[in-house]
C-alpha cells in the first residue's frame, strides 16, 4: 500500500507502508528514506526490564527516477508485545530496504534488538547502511522506554528511570514536526515520545500526553505501582510509527503475568518523496 500525502504541486511524497514492487508514477528526482522497525519492549517484574530499540534509518538524498524504472521494496514489521514471563525478552524489528534502477547498492535500514531483561545486557539500535546518510536508532537502558529513530544524528536512547517512573523517558526523534503532512521535498520529521504512565493512565510528570510514541519516537515504560493486577492489563507504550521502539512493562510480584505486554514496536516504512 502507498499512501500519497504532503503533496506540493508536483512535487507528492509517497508513503510505502508494505513490501512492493513501486514504479514511479513520474520523472523527476526524489529522496528515499527507509525506516527499519523498532523491536519491542520486554516486560516482567525483576525491574531490570529495558524497552526495545528503534529502527535504523537510511536516505538516498538525490536520484533522478522515470516512469521506466522500478524499485524493489521490503518494509519491515515491527517486534510484537509479548506476555510477562521468565524469558519475555522484547522481539527485534524487521529490516526495511530499497533496491532498483539508478541505485548502485541496496539502501538498507535494519530493524531495532528487543527489550533484554538485564541491568548490563546491550540493547542496540538498528544499523543502516549504503545510503548518503545512515543512522542508527537509539537503545535503551533499564526502565526507560523505546528508543527512537534518528535524522540528522543517531536515534535518542531511552532514559533509564525507576520503578515510579521517575526520570523514565522514552527517546525521541531529534527532528520535530507534522511527519504525516510535513514529510515533503525530501525532508522529514519525527513527532514526541511517549511518557510513562501506570495502568490508571496517571502520567508521570507529564500530564496530558500518553504511553504511545509519535512517528520516530519511541514509546514509553508502563509500570503498575501495586502488586495486584487482577483484571485487565499493562502494557508497555507503542513505538511510534514507523521505526520507534516499544516501551518495557513491569508489574508488582504478585500480579499476574499473563496480563502484562511490552510495547509493540512500530513497523518500518520506505518514503519516495519528489523534489525540484
Amino acid at each position: 500500500m502507498a499512501v500519497i500525502l504532503g503533496q506540493d504541486g508536483d512535487f507528492p511524497t509517497y508513503f510505502l507502508m508494505e513490501s512492493q514492487t513501486f514504479v514511479p508514477p513520474r520523472n523527476g528526482n526524489v529522496t528515499i528514506h527507509v525506516i527499519g522497525a523498532g523491536g519491542s519492549g520486554a516486560s516482567g517484574s525483576n525491574q531490570t526490564e529495558q524497552g526495545g530499540s528503534g529502527g535504523g534509518y537510511c536516505r538516498k538524498d538525490t536520484l533522478a527516477v522515470t516512469t521506466a524504472g522500478s524499485f524493489t521494496v521490503v518494509v519491515g514489521a515491527g517486534g510484537l508485545g509479548r506476555a510477562g514471563s521468565a524469558s519475555s525478552t522484547g522481539l527485534a524489528g524487521g529490516n526495511s530496504t530499497c533496491a532498483g534502477t539508478g541505485l548502485s547498492a541496496t539502501l538498507t535500514a535494519n530493524g531495532g534488538a528487543g527489550g533484554p531483561k538485564a541491568n548490563y545486557q546491550t540493547n542496540g539500535g538498528g544499523t543502516a547502511s549504503n545510503g548518503d546518510v545512515n543512522r542508527t536508532g537509539g537503545g535503551t537502558g533499564r526502565l526507560g522506554g523505546g528508543g527512537a529513530v534518528g535524522i540528522n544524528a543517531n536515534g535518542a536512547y531511552g532514559a533509564s528511570g525507576n520503578f515510579n517512573g521517575a526520570d523514565a523517558f522514552a527517546g525521541q526523534c531529534e527532528t520535530l514536526g507534522d511527519f504525516w503532512n510535513g514529510t515533503r521535498l525530501g525532508k522529514i520529521y519525527g513527532e514526541r515520545r511517549g511518557y510513562s504512565g501506570n495502568t490508571g493512565g496517571i502520567n508521570i510528570g507529564n500530564a496530558g500526553v500518553g504511553l504511545n510514541g509519535g512517528p520516530l519516537s519511541g514509546g514509553a515504560f508502563a509500570h503498575q505501582t501495586s502488586n495486584n493486577l487482577s483484571s485487565g492489563s499493562l502494557v508497555g507504550g507503542k513505538g511510534g510509527y514507523p521505526g520507534g521502539g516499544g516501551g518495557d512493562a513491569v508489574y508488582g510480584p504478585s500480579a499476574s503475568q499473563s496480563r502484562t505486554f511490552g510495547g509493540e514496536g512500530g513497523g518500518g516504512m520506505v518514503i519516495f518523496s519528489y523534489k525540484p
